[in-house]
């Protein structure tokens, strides 16, 4: 029986380190303009999205696989572009941020959920 027991507890183990953790986050265009391609890289995964309008968001998810940061470019229809690294997020967690983008810069609000 102590055997079983064993057993039972060392597959809890494993299991529980095979755990997928999950990172959301909310792409907020608050600039004046219109975003024409925006990338977000974050744990070895690269989300692309494209025509954000003023005031409007998009949504993205990524799986928690290393310890890591956001890496943010987009380039405005216009033809200006913003480039930011910002946050840090850590294997066995799950993330919920937004990012926000202005006329000037890109900002990383941590743990708000993307509702």
């Amino acid at each position: 029986m102590l055997n079983f027991a064993i057993v039972v507890a060392t597959a809890a183990s494993l299991l529980s380190s095979y755990t997928v953790n999950t990172g959301r986050f909310l792409l907020v265009n608050n600039a004046a303009e219109p975003i024409g391609h925006a990338s977000v890289s974050i744990c070895g995964q690269t989300i692309q999205f494209r025509d954000i309008e003023p005031n409007k968001s998009a949504h993205g998810s990524y799986r928690v696989t290393s310890d890591s940061h956001y890496t943010i470019r987009l380039k405005f229809k216009s033809g200006r572009t913003l480039q930011k690294e910002a946050g840090y997020v850590t294997n066995g967690m799950n993330f919920n941020d937004q990012i926000i983008i202005t006329d000037t810069d890109i900002e990383l609000k941590v743990g708000i959920n993307p509702s």
